[in-house]
């Protein structure tokens, strides 16, 4: 009985409540009901701060985005907080993605990282798109586009590099970051391996000559799958006879530096289940300089950290290099 009561009190006081409302002229909007399971509920991560030193990273998230399509990892929102806790471990401040789905689904990523922002390369037509990810604490975008001038669709397997122009909060210069995927390194037969190797190799060697000749001063950081090693390449012609790597114009011109190149003379690998390292940053000499010696490192996880990192993450690991640039020299360039 006293429990009928306190409920013919409650629906007494709703009703009051109602009429108050009414009189008032404010339309009663009943309390927003959070429906969202609290094992659904993904951490933001925390705001990370200018501090002189740019961090840049480039990470292959495995078909991020399409795993209703049937492509990588099935479960996208394992996959979204562990992307998540790798980010918050690493505190960038520049992140290259491969193979990202969408728009949309890169901003699943930004939205959670306070103070981050992130766009793709709409000019790749189908689902394997690349992107970035900025800090905006300490970095202000300028500009972004695909590089298409002297570049073959086909070559790049119609992944045309996405620049990203910027400046440093803290050192006021320009940078110019370039993020890549190139073709890969499959076929049915010898033909087509050699194949996908050629077009490598003249991506690689259009993208250096449309550097040299058009951005020839900037601070230039190329970051992303380059589906090759920098040291040899992963093709070979017959066993025994392995072809040249692809980036050499990279490699042998003292106007870059492979500096991920250490990471493969060290017997690093950049993949799950490959020995070979083909996830790659480079610098333009603008940025010998600034480049912190040895900072390059490939993040791998065990399942302590991130379990099945393989099947629920990627199959490729994140690779990283710092730039400090409260060095008393100045950028060249712009």
């Amino acid at each position: 009985m006293q429990q009928l009561k306190q409920t013919k009190l409650t629906l007494l006081s709703l009703s009051l409540l109602l009429i108050f409302l009414n009189a008032c002229g404010t339309e009663y909007e009943p309390p927003p009901q959070d429906d969202e399971d609290p094992k659904d509920q993904i951490e933001s991560n925390e705001p990370v701060t200018a501090d002189g030193t740019l961090e840049t990273v480039t990470w292959n998230i495995k078909w991020y985005g399409d795993g209703d399509g049937g492509n990588g990892p099935a479960d996208e929102l394992q996959q979204t907080k562990n992307i998540l806790r790798v980010t918050d471990s690493l505190k960038a401040d520049l992140y290259a993605f491969q193979e990202v789905y969408s728009q949309q689904a890169i901003n699943d990523i930004a939205k959670k990282m306070k103070g981050y922002q992130g766009f793709v390369g709409d000019h790749i037509d189908w689902i394997q798109k690349t992107g970035f990810v900025y800090n905006t604490n300490a970095i202000d975008s300028i500009s972004t586009d695909a590089i298409t001038q002297g570049q073959s669709e086909h070559a790049w397997a119609g992944r045309l590099p996405l620049y990203f122009q910027f400046s440093y909060k803290n050192s006021d210069k320009e940078f110019y970051a370039i993020v890549i995927h190139a073709k890969a390194n499959i076929g049915d037969n010898a033909e087509e391996y050699e194949e996908a190797y050629n077009r490598r190799k003249q991506a690689a060697q259009d993208l250096y000559d449309y550097l040299q000749n058009e951005k020839p001063d900037a601070n230039i950081i190329l970051l992303g799958d380059y589906n090759d090693d920098v040291d040899q390449s992963i093709f070979y012609y017959a066993k025994g006879d392995t072809a040249e790597t692809p980036y050499k114009p990279f490699v042998s011109n003292n106007t870059f530096r492979v500096i991920t190149k250490s990471l493969t003379e060290a017997g690093k690998s950049s993949t799950v289940g490959y020995s070979d390292m083909i996830d790659h940053i480079s610098m333009s000499n603008e940025l010998y300089n600034f480049y912190i010696d040895q900072s390059t490192k490939v993040f791998q996880f065990d399942d302590a950290f991130i379990t099945n990192y393989g099947s629920s993450t990627s199959d490729h690991y994140p690779v990283w290099a710092k730039f400090d640039l409260t060095t008393s020299k100045s950028l060249t360039g712009n």
